[in-house]
């Protein structure tokens, strides 16, 4: 995972979509037949802003500003199924969304308006990471260990985390879509 360097008074967070349980435990079980564990670092989501350096001092400006993006939605469904690959660009295999996107698109647009937070390394492309490792054997046997999984929930909202050096999420708030 890239994590971009951060200066003295700055902190990385991330912006992302839970999966829930017990969905959550599928894909990991997933990632443990991989042998690539991830869960201590990040629990299965789909990241809506990658981790992104931001002022301390702007942490309370930012949370107010993603409360306000979250109150415009109401919420929708998403829908996972099969997998998918972002090589050769990237050594990531995922889970592709298939139902949802459009609306994953507009949120993650909002929020980077709404907080001035940086433009996206690659385009926006919601998915959930299986595996992110210079490995083409274990990036093959991600996407085809995931060919036939399918899960969809209703999101309800989004999360806000601080990004540790080591690349580990911890959760500081979550966004409830309140509107319609």
């Amino acid at each position: 995972m890239y994590l971009p360097p951060c200066g003295p008074d700055e902190e990385l967070i991330g912006i992302l979509v839970a999966v829930p349980q017990p969905l959550a435990d599928e894909i990991d079980e997933l990632r443990t037949r991989l042998n690539f564990d991830t869960a201590t670092s990040t629990a299965p989501h789909i990241t809506l802003v990658p981790p992104t350096p931001v002022k301390q001092a702007d942490r309370e400006r930012i949370m107010n500003q993603l409360g306000e993006v979250a109150a415009k939605h109401a919420p929708f469904r998403i829908c996972l199924q099969g997998a998918g690959s972002f090589r050769p660009v990237s050594a990531v295999a995922f889970i592709n969304v298939v139902v949802g996107g459009a609306a994953l698109a507009v949120l993650e647009d909002e929020i980077r308006v709404a907080t001035g937070l940086a433009p996206a390394r690659f385009p926006f492309h919601p998915h959930v990471t299986l595996a992110h490792v210079d490995h083409e054997e274990t990036l093959s046997e991600a996407e085809r260990l995931a060919e036939g999984f399918k899960a969809e929930w209703v999101a309800s909202g989004f999360r806000l985390d601080r990004v540790g050096a080591d690349g580990v999420y911890h959760s500081q708030a979550l966004f409830s879509f309140t509107a319609g």
